[in-house]
């Protein structure tokens, strides 16, 4: 499994170096978003989203696992003393595990299509736009204004 991952990132890394253009291939972002939490946003050169969606997606995978491991530790208790309180934090642990993975997948097909929509947008405001030109002439000031769409 390892091996395929690094397999994967050198792809993608090579690929990245090699393209000339200023294109994100939105495909790949959604790739690194799905390997990768917040990949697909580091990609596409939207750091502050990439910050936010690693963030939440691995606290998320984290408080999930300590509640899988909090259910499982309760399961063991449980069939060591067979009592009620113990069988109620197991079901409070097992409910609270699969709200988690709801979010948990919720997040993650957020992510993958925020990196979708950040790759297909790549550039856009650097081609688009208008800017204010003023120009000393001999025979007085010049104003234009220059819109690129």
């Amino acid at each position: 499994m390892k091996r395929i991952i690094f397999i994967v990132l050198i792809l993608l890394f090579s690929i990245h170096l090699t393209s000339d253009e200023m294109k994100k291939h939105p495909g790949w972002a959604i790739v690194t978003s799905a390997v990768l939490p917040g990949g697909g946003q580091f990609y596409a050169e939207s750091y502050v989203r990439g910050i936010f969606f690693s963030t939440l997606q691995i606290s998320l995978i984290s408080l999930t696992v300590y509640e899988k491991v909090q259910e499982r530790d309760y399961w063991k208790l449980y069939n060591e003393n067979h009592e009620q309180d113990t069988w109620h934090k197991f079901n409070k642990h097992k409910s609270r595990v699969r709200n988690l993975l709801w979010w948990d997948a919720g997040i993650w097909f957020l992510s993958c299509a925020d990196a979708f929509a950040d790759a297909h947008f790549y550039g856009f405001n650097d081609v688009e736009g208008f800017s204010l030109q003023l120009e000393q002439k001999a025979e007085g000031m010049q104003i234009g204004v220059i819109f690129k769409f």
